[in-house]
């Protein structure tokens, strides 16, 4: 009987022994001067003010980025959506976008400048586009507006 118990026991405290090692083992600081910390990850700043026109057979789409050190942008990320006329569209329906390309930044300029994407179009078709922010560490920021257009 006793050792029916103790092949139940032993398995349990080797593990929890082996688990206890583990965590031991985790670098996760001194804490001599206070508890340690998670590093602060902030979000890069999102774009809001998102706007589209329509250059001879191209889309332009044009936003300001701004940069700072907290919250330093790496890129865009350029979303978009594009349907024909000849569907119906449907108010409230969800906006399926599909991610486009990716704007670079250069991360050292830190005054606002203005940015332009420029896509040929497709006649006949309902555009949207959003842009996200991302910074070096692949963080995400915020959508931008959603603008639109339609191609003649």
């Amino acid at each position: 009987m006793v050792t029916c118990c103790v092949r139940r026991v032993v398995p349990k405290m080797l593990l929890c022994l082996v688990v206890a090692a583990i965590c031991a083992a985790i670098p996760v600081g001194c804490g001599k001067k206070g508890p340690p910390e998670l590093p602060n990850v902030k979000a890069p700043v999102g774009v809001s003010n998102l706007a589209i026109k329509q250059d001879g057979s191209d889309i332009v789409l044009s936003w300001t980025a701004t940069n700072n050190d907290e919250t330093a942008v790496a890129g865009y990320l350029v979303y978009r959506s594009a349907e024909p006329m000849t569907e119906d569209a449907c108010d409230g329906c969800p906006v399926l976008f599909k991610r486009g390309t990716k704007v670079l930044v250069s991360t050292k300029d830190t005054k606002p400048s203005l940015l332009e994407y420029r896509e040929a179009l497709i006649p006949g078709t309902l555009y949207r586009f959003k842009v996200v922010p991302y910074d070096a560490q692949g963080n995400l920021g915020p959508d931008s507006n959603i603008v639109r257009i339609v191609t003649d």
